[in-house]
């Protein structure tokens, strides 16, 4: 190879040096395109709220309980509804005592509606007696009381001597039993009374019949009127002045 050709072969190598390298500066150089993006979707607007027209309901009736947001009392012998309500501390006005009726049920022994048309409703003494604080008595309840009332008593069994009978009366009355003596077929009856709650009839004819021996057995008695208003107040006499009310 002669010289001309080698300047010649050295020419092209250089040439082709320089070109490789333009292109490395161009590939590195060039401005790079941002990345195409998809265009957002359209945001759906919200749609309008439908306003409902509106049509008037009528109120509820709604049967309201008692509220047992209460206070207490404590109960005595020969306390009435009529007396607890009339207490300052309570409500201070005994035509009230209906509101005291409903919540303590379990408690009275006796109710009864006087001659003159007042009611009168006995407790039962050394009991926790609720006191609502909203005055509340369904009157359906009242009502109830007033139509289906019954009064029991509980019956000892009869005695053919007077004597006999008198000597379990003064026994059971010191025992504060309401024992009273009614007139039968064969003699006399021995009976306690009176109850409108005829679960603590039985109770009372239960306790008796286990604490005197003589006492055999008992039942539960529906005495007329004419007997009850005879004997109830002598009843209420006796033991008013027994415990000096």
């Amino acid at each position: 190879m002669n010289e001309k050709q080698k300047k010649t072969l050295m020419i092209a190598g250089i040439a082709a040096g320089a070109l490789i390298l333009i292109l490395i500066l161009l590939l590195v150089l060039w401005p790079k395109k941002a990345p195409v993006r998809p265009a957002p979707a359209p945001v759906a607007a919200a749609p309008k709220p439908v306003t409902a027209p509106v049509v008037p309901v009528a109120p509820i009736q709604v049967t309201k309980t008692i509220n047992y947001a209460h206070d207490n009392y404590r109960t005595k012998p020969g306390d009435t509804l009529w007396d607890i309500a009339k207490r300052p501390e309570v409500y201070g006005n005994p035509e009230l005592w209906w509101y005291l009726v409903e919540p303590n049920e379990e408690i009275i022994s006796y109710i009864y509606q006087k001659p003159s048309g007042r009611w009168i409703a006995y407790v039962l003494p050394d009991k926790d007696l609720i006191i609502p604080r909203e005055k509340y008595t369904p009157q359906e309840k009242i009502s109830q009381y007033q139509r289906n009332l019954v009064t029991y008593a509980v019956d000892l069994g009869t005695y053919s001597s007077q004597a006999e009978a008198n000597a379990l009366q003064i026994k059971l009355r010191n025992d504060v039993y309401s024992a009273y003596i009614a007139p039968a077929a064969n003699g006399v009856s021995l009976r306690i009374g009176f109850f409108t709650n005829r679960k603590l009839a039985d109770f009372v004819g239960n306790e008796v019949t286990k604490k005197y021996p003589e006492l055999k057995s008992f039942q539960v008695a529906q005495p007329g009127q004419e007997e009850i208003q005879k004997c109830r107040d002598e009843l209420r006499k006796f033991f008013a002045n027994k415990m000096k009310l």
